[in-house]
């Protein structure tokens, strides 16, 4: 193990050693335009993979939109924790492994194992959901939804924590010191919206890895994610990022500009030592 990877080196043996009985494999590949300058897969785009991941397999086990949406019902995403060796290159291939945890209350958990062309484990994630109505977003209870296909669920995880709550800096700063931050402007533009009439959460993610690089152009790969989703943001809201520079560790509040509330917190883990891609 390098000191690049020391920083995830025990979430992701126990992906390394992880054989799954009830996930099922989606592979997606790299396209340039998923892709940075460096050729380098974006990490929303990964999240997109993810999602798409979860979606599919969603529909395999009984809780898919074509099931839901008779129902009035949706899944929104509360929490996500993605975890990288490194990030797939231009023309590679994605593989991602899903299954569902089950649910535990309203909270529904899922997790991703992410391959390499040969079978390698490049990186895992970790994330929490819960379903809602389509129209107010509020929580509906599972015992309100058809059961899944039996043996749907594996109850283990593959990152040794849960995605984390993210206390939102933001919150505590005074009237003065917002007035004096630095922050970067955002809007949910049509494109921006899902069929959920919400950003999607793959964009959050882009904002904030756009925040990351405009401190620094070039310092160091995103590797690592934690991301909270507080509230919606909807059509044509102006969105303001609030940024926390701690070196290899990144924050962003995002804080609609009409609200003054934050509506997504996230923290990005930055790698700057020399590369070596296997554990």
């Amino acid at each position: 193990m390098t000191e690049r990877n020391n920083r995830f080196a025990e979430e992701l043996r126990q992906a390394v050693d992880w054989k799954g009985e009830t996930s099922l494999s989606y592979t997606y590949p790299v396209l340039g335009t998923d892709t940075d300058y460096k050729d380098q897969l974006h990490m929303h785009s990964l999240f997109s993979m993810l999602q798409e991941a979860a979606s599919i397999h969603a529909s395999d086990i009984g809780w898919g939109a074509e099931t839901l949406d008779g129902m009035n019902v949706c899944w929104l995403l509360l929490r996500m924790s993605v975890r990288m060796i490194r990030r797939q290159s231009w023309k590679e291939n994605v593989t991602v492994e899903t299954w569902s945890r089950g649910s535990d209350r309203l909270y529904f958990h899922r997790d991703f194992r992410i391959l390499s062309d040969k079978g390698e484990v490049l990186g895992a994630a970790s994330s929490i959901w819960i379903l809602a109505n389509t129209d107010s977003h509020r929580p509906v209870r599972p015992d309100q939804v058809p059961l899944p296909q039996a043996g749907a669920f594996n109850p283990n995880g593959i990152l040794r924590q849960e995605p984390p709550k993210i206390a939102s800096f933001y919150s505590k700063l005074s009237e003065e010191e917002r007035l004096h931050e630095k922050t970067i402007l955002k809007f949910a533009d049509f494109s921006e919206i899902d069929r959920n009439l919400h950003v999607n959460n793959t964009r959050y993610v882009a904002w904030c890895v756009d925040a990351a690089h405009a401190v620094s152009f070039e310092d160091g790969d995103i590797i690592g994610i934690d991301i909270c989703y507080y509230s919606e943001i909807r059509f044509s809201e102006r969105v303001l990022l609030f940024t926390r520079d701690n070196g290899d560790i990144f924050q962003v509040d995002g804080v609609p500009a009409d609200s003054g509330k934050p509506a997504f917190s996230a923290i990005l883990y930055r790698d700057v030592s020399p590369r070596n891609d296997t554990i």
